[in-house]
């Protein structure tokens, strides 16, 4: 009975907040409203080939205390002159029902301040109510111009062009949804950054996210952002132990309540 509620309740909380379930950005980005275009490969390949160092990661996000709306997330991003390249697993459900992802993603300089980068994608959807399982191949490109040093701008195009694949009868339009994101970051001061990000995407025609990070002491930060349709404030902070993060944050939404994860990273 509690995976039947669980299956009611996924599409209810899908269609309210219009919400990929798959490509859900690390914790850092959650918690400054969730606008990622220049704030994580994951929205944005262009961001590998300005990234400073390595990385692996790992996420865990709770939608609503509901174990069956988690998703799990882990990658690498491998920063080197030549092309960095970055690698993403994503799984969200339960064994009965079951969205994945798998991701490849490179970036590169085109020029001193302009990067660009281009991702493929597989998302795969795995049901018992289907005998079939169903899937889709898209690809994301995006670009990141920084007109002054502490200024960064970005562009992404995400999942397009998006091809089908499996069982045709399945509706699977969820699992690669096109979208359109544009955002900035602004680091007033070594300690205060400031972000903010507009999307078109196919569920909503324009939605907004603003965020800041502050740096009260070294190794720990504090976050919170925003983000609309519908509106949904973030709260979150970050650890820093030698070259390991960790992150914390929490989403509130009026009418499903608080979600909530936590992130593991590792920098080399």
């Amino acid at each position: 009975m509690r995976r039947i509620l669980a299956v009611i309740f996924l599409g209810w909380a899908t269609y309210l907040t219009a919400t990929d379930n798959l490509r859900i950005p690390d914790l850092r980005t959650l918690s400054i409203g969730g606008g990622g275009v220049t704030e994580t490969p994951l929205y944005n390949p262009a961001l590998l080939a300005i990234r400073e160092q390595s990385k692996l990661y790992a996420n865990y996000y709770n939608r609503y205390s509901v174990s069956e709306l988690a998703t799990v997330s882990g990658g690498f991003y491998y920063t080197n002159d030549i092309l960095p390249t970055g690698a993403e697993i994503t799984s969200f459900g339960y064994d009965q029902y079951r969205e994945s992802l798998f991701r490849l993603s490179v970036g590169k300089r085109i020029a001193r301040k302009w990067s660009l980068g281009i991702a493929i994608q597989y998302a795969l959807l795995q049901s018992e109510l289907h005998e079939e399982t169903s899937g889709r191949i898209s690809s994301d490109i995006g670009i990141t111009y920084r007109p002054v040093e502490n200024v960064l701008t970005g562009l992404s195009i995400l999942h397009f062009p998006s091809i089908r694949t499996g069982d045709k009868n399945i509706d699977n339009k969820h699992i690669a949804s096109y979208s359109v994101q544009l955002g900035f970051n602004w680091e007033i001061m070594n300690m205060v950054l400031i972000t903010g990000s507009l999307e078109n995407s196919a569920e909503d025609a324009i939605t907004g996210s603003f965020g800041m990070e502050y740096m009260p002491f070294d190794d720990f930060k504090l976050r919170t952002g925003i983000r609309t349709s519908p509106l949904r404030p973030s709260l979150g902070a970050g650890f820093r132990i030698a070259n390991i993060n960790a992150d914390i944050g929490m989403i509130y939404h009026a009418i499903l309540g608080v979600s909530m994860g936590v992130g593991l990273s590792f920098s080399f």
